[in-house]
């Protein structure tokens, strides 16, 4: 995790969950990952840049108990844009 998500920008980006049409939990989770604003828009724009960043994000946005199958991020499910 990065100091990002603790910051009024990250706050901003997950707000935006509704509009990038993404589970609110997804979100928080790409933005864990990422290390500012552009890059948790580009890491949803083309996903994570590695596999590891993809499990990451996976873990964190299914803590809760919920399926990757029953998120989503854009058009996809999260076990399908995080592939």
């Amino acid at each position: 995790m990065t100091d990002f998500i603790r910051t009024d920008a990250a706050d901003t980006f997950i707000a935006e969950a509704d509009a990038r049409e993404t589970s609110t939990e997804v979100m928080r989770a790409i933005a864990e990952q990422a290390t500012d604003y552009t890059d948790a828009a580009a890491i949803w724009e083309n996903g994570p840049r590695h596999k590891a960043q993809a499990d990451a994000i996976i873990a964190s946005a299914t803590a809760g108990g919920e399926s990757a199958d029953d998120l989503h991020w854009g058009d996809l499910t999260l076990s399908g844009a995080a592939a």
